[in-house]
């Protein structure tokens, strides 16, 4: 391999990173209300108008990035288990169930939003398209998303009928005795597995696509592309976000928003000019998406009464903030987040859940620390 071909493999592992620490904070300031339980009862013009254009941004967008990232990281390291001529599905499967193991915890444990179960649910179906071709994925992904995701919403809106597989799977799981503990949680994530899979699938696809040289050789397109998907996107959901009477396409728009995020950030991270090192902050957080992810929620249920569960129920110093002030604090803890996944990377290679995560995937152990 050439020095050159060692270069852009390091730029695209780096844009993977940022690409990681941008989808973590928007995951987190879309959550933020949640996370807060902000007082929604008269807010100030400041505070509702705030909150009404990050609502338009990032609701339904941040977890279909988060989605797509996930499917690209999928099958990075499936192809790099098979260079090395291991067997990829127990080591994967294993990373799965670990996962789905601490969502379960910090979705019953810590705070309802989780989407840690729903992403392992996602990566033990995901294991059945790796040997798919790239066309296969590629429509499967275009079939579960217009097919499945926009679909079911049209099919819902003008025959005036309401099909949704949660509620079907509720009506035959949950009978009217006292249903399995968790049942419904489980119904949910699932349903919300499925009907984000195809954003999962179009990170597959891109990844075996090259996505990152495909832009880089069609910068000026792509730029094209970006900003029309951004402006199709947003025109889309502000229609349907101050128009409550017209519900349909909710699959559509958001995601076309995901995907104009995702060219923007690839487009940005490659650019030879000054400003790509504008990304690089994102790198560490990034590397510790997973760490970072359960802190985030952790330091919230810990500050803001309404949102804990369990023994997090009812801890906090705060009841029903304003939006402004909650999107302070969370605007503070990510920056410190940026900070210390920095310093914590500079004797460490891997953050401590990353860390933990690792050894379980690959049943051994792993040492932490860098190596002098």
């Amino acid at each position: 391999m050439t020095k050159s071909n060692d270069i852009n493999q390091h730029q695209r592992i780096a844009i993977l990173d940022q690409m990681r620490g941008v989808a973590l904070l928007a995951i987190f300031l879309a959550n933020i209300p949640g996370l807060a339980e902000i007082n929604k009862e008269h807010p100030s013009a400041l505070n509702e108008g705030l909150n009404d254009v990050l609502s338009i941004i990032l609701t339904d967008s941040a977890r279909p990035l988060f989605a797509f990232m996930f499917g690209m990281s999928v099958m990075l390291i499936y192809n790099r288990l098979k260079e090395k001529d291991m067997n990829p599905y127990p080591i994967l499967l294993r990373r799965f169930l670990l996962l789905a193991i601490v969502g379960a915890v910090h979705g019953y444990a810590i705070w309802a939003g989780d989407i840690l179960l729903m992403y392992a649910m996602a990566g033990f179906v995901l294991l059945l398209f790796t040997t798919l071709p790239v066309r296969g994925l590629l429509f499967a992904a275009l079939i579960l998303w217009l097919g499945y995701t926009v679909g079911v919403e049209v099919i819902s809106y003008f025959f005036s009928g309401e099909l949704s597989l949660e509620e079907g799977l509720k009506s035959v799981l949950v009978s009217s005795e006292e249903p399995f503990k968790g049942t419904e949680y489980l119904i949910i994530e699932f349903s919300s597995m499925v009907e984000h899979l195809g954003f999962f699938l179009f990170g597959m696809f891109a990844f075996y696509k090259g996505i990152f040289t495909v832009i880089s050789n069609r910068r000026k397109q792509m730029w094209v592309l970006t900003f029309l998907s951004l402006a199709i996107g947003l025109a889309g959901k502000t229609m349907l976000y101050y128009n409550e009477s017209i519900q349909v396409l909710n699959g559509f728009f958001p995601f076309v928003v995901t995907i104009g995020m995702i060219l923007f950030i690839v487009l940005w991270g490659t650019s030879e000019t000054a400003m790509s090192k504008a990304l690089l902050p994102f790198n560490s957080i990034g590397k510790m998406a997973f760490t970072n992810y359960l802190l985030q929620s952790l330091v919230f249920v810990c500050l803001f009464r309404g949102s804990g569960r369990t023994i997090f129920e009812d801890v906090g110093i705060w009841t029903e903030p304003s939006y402004m002030f909650a999107l302070s604090i969370g605007i503070l803890l990510f920056i410190s987040q940026m900070l210390v996944s920095y310093l914590w990377l500079k004797p460490f290679r891997y953050g401590p859940f990353e860390w933990l995560w690792r050894m379980g995937t690959y049943w051994s152990f792993v040492s932490i620390k860098k190596k002098k």
